[in-house]
């Protein structure tokens, strides 16, 4: 008997260990969310003349993963265990943000840094958060990016930035989070190109 009970708890442990539901349930699917831009970008007032080099954004290495994040209390993060992003949230924020940058108009011409192009200025972006607090249901959308804009000539620093935004969540769940977090996304990034062509790019500060 004691034997039964050993064999039958050794069968089970390969599939407790990789979260297989028992027989009868169906497994719980992944899903996958993906950060989207809004539409055409209508094209700045003011055009800086030189090329902006982009740098890949930075993200903290718990960033680096492509589960979505949330908190349910002050200090801590957490990560949905059935909701991903579709790429490495700061790789396709970057890709969002050229995209961004070479609708708008803001610099003559944009390009990645390390593409082989010189430039004129460089825009370095830090991914400082981005998650569902989920204290209080439903919750809000919480993104925060450093931005800074380098003169490539001297090394001087331009201008330098922090930008913060919250969404409120239409739901308290990772379907809510996503579509909240894509508008912080783009509400931050609106910003951002607001306040890159309102720079004057001849003062360092």
């Amino acid at each position: 008997m004691r034997r039964a009970s050993l064999a039958g708890l050794l069968c089970l442990l390969p599939l407790l260990l990789a979260g297989c539901a028992l027989p009868g349930k169906p497994p719980v699917a992944v899903s996958y969310y993906v950060l989207t831009d809004p539409g055409p970008i209508e094209r700045s007032p003011v055009i800086h003349p030189g090329t902006l080099l982009l740098r890949e954004m930075e993200a903290p290495p718990f960033y680096q993963d492509t589960a979505l994040a949330f908190s349910r209390a002050p200090g801590t993060r957490g990560q949905y265990q059935y909701a991903r992003w579709s790429e490495p949230v700061a790789r396709r924020l970057s890709w969002m943000l050229r995209q961004r940058l070479e609708s708008a108009g803001v610099f003559q011409a944009v390009a990645p840094l390390g593409s082989g192009v010189y430039g004129d200025f460089q825009l370095n972006t830090r991914l400082v958060d981005f998650y569902h607090d989920a204290t209080h249901a439903p919750g809000v959308a919480l993104m925060l990016l450093e931005a800074e804009l380098v003169r490539r000539a001297d090394a001087g620093l331009v201008a330098r930035r922090i930008f913060v935004t919250q969404v409120p969540a239409q739901s308290y769940d990772a379907t809510g989070a996503a579509d909240a977090l894509g508008q912080a996304a783009n509400q931050v990034m609106d910003e951002l190109i607001a306040w890159l062509a309102r720079i004057r790019t001849g003062d360092a500060r």
